[in-house]
């Protein structure tokens, strides 16, 4: 992916693999279980973001991520260290969504946010960290978003790369799971309807970058705070800035697309209200 004023060839890959590291412990990749006339079937359904809002545990992701899980009786998440998973049976799942099912996919809105059942959250707290939501929307006062001279991060799961099955023979689950974080810049921002968005484009010729983007909906938007010294070297100042949720991707048109995610409005004004979240 590339970015408007941001030279990536600049910044050491050693800066740019301690930034994926830190926004890791906060991601999740969502996998969904359907048991129909006896037979098990898998599916890769998105990503999510770990958050804690007044002590409790919530995955943040899109609302079509959690659509795509009707009739599923379990979710999966891959903590990806030690590559156990968490079981969660979807009754016991309190999600609360903003999705204009009507509205073109390209606007939304897109949000859902997945209360986490108590009993589960000791296990996910063993292997990944839940991001401060409360603090991370009060520091956007001091913080606000930057779009020029600024690295920004989407992560997710690349569906391409990744395989999730069955093996009925073997009477296990194969889950396969390819994530990271797509350093970009944003290249436009849109507001309607009192959402805000943000997009980044995908050069779909450099290397690494997949053809599609299928697998990162519900994933988070980072703003990265690297550090140029006067000698030129990059160094990242370790903390993560959340601004958004990718939901949607554009046709490939000459070897591009747009990933377009809610930027921090939707999340920490529309969302926050419409979720009834504490307000301090």
């Amino acid at each position: 992916m590339t970015g408007r004023d941001v030279h990536f060839n600049d910044i050491p890959m050693a800066v740019l693999d301690q930034v994926e590291n830190g926004l890791r412990h906060h991601f999740v990749p969502i996998v969904a279980r359907w048991n129909q006339k006896g037979v098990p079937d898998l599916k890769l359904i998105g990503s999510g973001t770990l958050i804690d809002i007044d002590g409790k545990g919530y995955i943040l992701t899109a609302a079509h991520v959690w659509g795509a899980t009707a009739g599923a009786d379990t979710l999966h998440l891959l903590m990806m260290s030690g590559r156990s998973l968490v079981e969660i049976p979807c009754p016991e799942i309190t999600a609360r969504t903003i999705w204009n099912r009507q509205s073109p996919d390209e606007w939304g809105p897109d949000l859902a946010l997945l209360e986490i059942p108590p009993l589960k959250l000791d296990t996910i707290k063993a292997h990944k960290s839940l991001l401060n939501f409360e603090r991370q929307r009060a520091s956007l006062a001091e913080n606000p978003p930057m779009t020029e001279k600024v690295l920004w991060a989407i992560y997710g799961v690349v569906g391409e790369s990744s395989e999730v099955f069955v093996n009925l023979t073997e009477k296990s689950l194969n889950i396969d799971l390819v994530a990271r974080a797509f350093f970009c810049g944003i290249t436009q921002t849109h507001s309607k309807a009192d959402f805000d968005y943000y997009d980044t484009m995908a050069n779909l010729r450099l290397p690494g970058v997949p053809s599609s983007f299928g697998g990162v909906s519900g994933g988070g938007l980072w703003q990265v705070g690297l550090s140029l010294s006067k000698s030129g070297d990059y160094s990242w100042d370790g903390r993560r800035h959340f601004r958004g949720v990718a939901f949607w991707q554009s046709s490939a048109a000459d070897e591009q697309r747009i990933v377009r995610c809610h930027g921090p409005i939707s999340i920490f004004e529309r969302a926050w209200s419409a979720f009834g979240l504490p307000v301090s």
